[in-house]
């Protein structure tokens, strides 16, 4: 190795580690930050039943996820390499998170120069890549993917992505000289890296979509034998038909999804083209205003021209797209970036009944335009190039100083909500968080008082109505008539996934005596009403949780069989084994033997059929039939 090139290995070098320990210090501020919205339901369950002390309870951890018959196992087992129990400390699971970006970081590095390495030196291609990986970590729309504990599922998604990409790529320049060395690292990444991605997140189905646009852009010239190319397009194609043919096995489930969303189906697909667009205002121009978690206040497009910029946008986007695929053999870098883009985004941004808009779904598409916007920089005039360097590090810098003040709100949920209601005024979601944190701090009037004025903004909206019972019980100025308008409204009132959670304060206000214009009755009126709305009926999980909670309140009131029975309900809408694992304990604490023996059955049966059935809860089923035998031979 020459003196020129060990010295260009050492800048290189050096320009990783500067952009890891800066990368360090603008994410240092949220480090501090509490679990947050979905951290908690997700990670909760790894507390219970003791915490992961056994197999059995890590395995039903990390089978957890209902995201999709997959589930995301790999990443699930992941936390537990920070917390085994609940309540636990958060700052492990952030220090994960930075870890993990921090090596897709250097993924992104390895990739990229590969990819510059086709049009450039090898020089040329470790500096472009080295930008590539440094305007990537810095940028401030990933803040809320790394800050944001659960999204470590998109980050180990990403990682065996890029894990995936670099073996394809290494197999594909061997493919033509060393076939079978070739056809190994293909497989290896397509196969092997193809399924921890999938494992980790859904979106890990997107890895041979991104090696397709590798191959027309960066690999458009290369020559390949029939055989090895017919080979290739399998390989490409195989996980697109998997996905089309799911696609159409689960239709009707799709179609479903959407009963629940305020939108529709078409005018989700509208108003994508308009958030596809505004994702890439963010990527080029990075800003602190509009980023964060709540987006509801999205507009919703109607038509094409309903608002005008839906049509403009997906003009725009065709437009992309065509030049892309047109200029892939003159300009390949530049059409992989395009490509890329659109590739990372056409699951999410799909005909699934998802949000409309989240930031850590650029996570991973986000290196497209970064790959693009360097592509350019060797197009520059010798004047300008000279300039290059200056204005890098200025750019760098402004990057990095919008993530770290984009970063520092994470580490202090209070100033995290200020932000959320100062960037969103009209979220529904931030208003709603704000009014939580005021019941966590016990100020029950100021979260009475946002949830009323919520009310009149959003009349429909359901969980703003039981959240303001529930307040105006606690706060003791509850009247009997707002009761029964509240069980009216219920009739008709939207769906939204919030509801449950204000279920069972409902009947431990009417339990705990709070006031006198809510009690048990009460609660069961206000529960059928939702049972009886049409639209919640459409919610398996609505539907369980709804029966769950009364049979709870007709077990406080002495009502057994009643309370059974209504679990039985719930176990019919949303099977989940602690249902039946709740009815043996409530006949054992009756001492009624038989029938919990028969409960204990039903519980032994559940899962059945599936790969891991009931062997989760041995140990639970197992003390249980204990319980029954101990009160069998007492009565012998």
């Amino acid at each position: 190795m020459s003196d020129l090139r060990r010295r260009h290995i050492t800048r290189i070098i050096s320009g990783i580690i500067a952009a890891f320990a800066l990368t360090v210090v603008c994410y240092w501020p949220s480090l501090s930050g509490p679990f947050l919205f979905d951290d908690i339901p997700n990670l909760e369950i790894m507390g219970e039943r003791g915490g992961l002390t056994s197999a059995a309870n890590y395995a039903e951890f990390i089978m957890s996820a209902q995201s999709s018959p997959l589930g995301r196992p790999l990443s699930l087992a992941s936390f537990a390499l920070d917390g085994q129990s609940w309540p636990t400390d958060p700052r492990p699971f952030r220090i994960t998170n930075l870890v993990i970006h921090l090596i897709n970081g250097l993924l992104v590095f390895f990739l990229a120069r590969l990819i510059f390495a086709t049009s450039h030196k090898p020089e040329t291609a470790e500096k472009l890549a080295l930008l590539c990986m440094t305007l990537w970590l810095l940028h401030p729309m990933l803040v809320s993917t790394t800050a944001y504990i659960i999204q470590r599922m998109t980050q180990l998604s990403s990682l065996f992505t890029l894990l995936g990409l670099l073996s394809y790529m290494h197999g594909r320049l061997y493919l033509a000289d060393r076939p079978a060395q070739g056809w190994a690292w293909i497989l290896v990444g397509m196969g092997v890296c193809g399924s921890l991605a999938l494992l980790s997140k859904e979106t890990g189905i997107l890895l041979p979509f991104y090696a397709l646009v590798i191959e027309i852009t960066v690999f458009r010239s290369a020559i390949l034998a029939r055989p090895q190319r017919a080979t290739l397009i399998a390989v490409f194609c195989t996980p697109l038909l998997a996905s089309l043919f799911y696609m159409v096995v689960s239709w009707d489930a799709t179609l479903t999804g959407f009963d629940l969303r305020p939108f529709t189906m078409e005018e989700r697909l509208l108003t994508q083209g308009v958030v596809l667009l505004d994702y890439l205002r963010q990527i080029g121009l990075p800003q602190l205003s509009g980023l964060g978690l709540f987006h509801d206040d999205f507009p919703v497009s109607k038509g094409f021209l309903d608002p005008v910029g839906t049509i403009v946008s997906l003009v725009a986007i065709a437009a992309m797209l065509f030049l892309a695929i047109r200029w892939r053999k003159a300009m390949p870098l530049i059409s992989l970036g395009i490509l890329w883009f659109f590739v990372g985004h056409s699951l999410e941004a799909g005909p699934i009944a998802l949000e409309l808009y989240f930031e850590h779904r650029n996570y991973l598409a986000l290196l497209g335009p970064i790959i693009l916007l360097c592509s350019l920089l060797p197009m520059l005039s010798k004047k300008l190039r000279a300039l290059l360097p200056i204005l890098v590090v200025l750019f760098v810098a402004v990057e990095g100083f919008l993530t770290w003040q984009s970063a520092i709100p994470w580490g202090d949920e209070d100033w995290l909500m200020q932000v959320a209601l100062l960037e969103h005024p009209n979220s529904l979601r931030a208003q709603q968080y704000a009014a939580n944190q005021y019941i966590i701090h016990g100020n029950y009037s100021q979260a009475l008082s946002v949830q009323e004025t919520l009310a009149e903004k959003y009349p429909q909206y359901t969980s703003t109505r039981l959240s303001i019972l529930n307040l105006r019980c606690i706060l003791n100025i509850l009247t009997v008539e707002e009761v029964d308008e509240a069980r009216s409204f219920l009739l008709h009132a939207d769906y939204d996934t919030q509801i449950i959670g204000f279920l069972r304060p409902l009947i431990n206000n009417a339990v705990s005596g709070s006031c006198a214009s809510l009690n048990l009755v009460d609660v069961h009126t206000l529960v059928d009403a939702l049972l009886s709305n049409p639209t919640m009926a459409k919610s398996e999980i609505m539907r369980g949780a709804a029966h769950y909670n009364k049979g709870i309140a007709y077990e406080i009131a002495g009502d057994l069989n009643t309370a059974l029975e209504q679990l039985d309900l719930s176990y019919q809408a949303n099977p989940e084994i602690d249902i039946r694992l709740q009815q043996v304990v409530w006949l054992l604490e009756k001492g009624n033997a038989e029938l919990a023996e028969h409960y204990l059955v039903l519980a032994k049966q559940h899962g059945n059929g599936r790969p891991l059935g009931s062997r989760f809860r041995v140990k639970d089923l197992t003390i249980l039939q204990q319980n029954i035998d101990q009160i069998r031979n007492a009565k012998q």
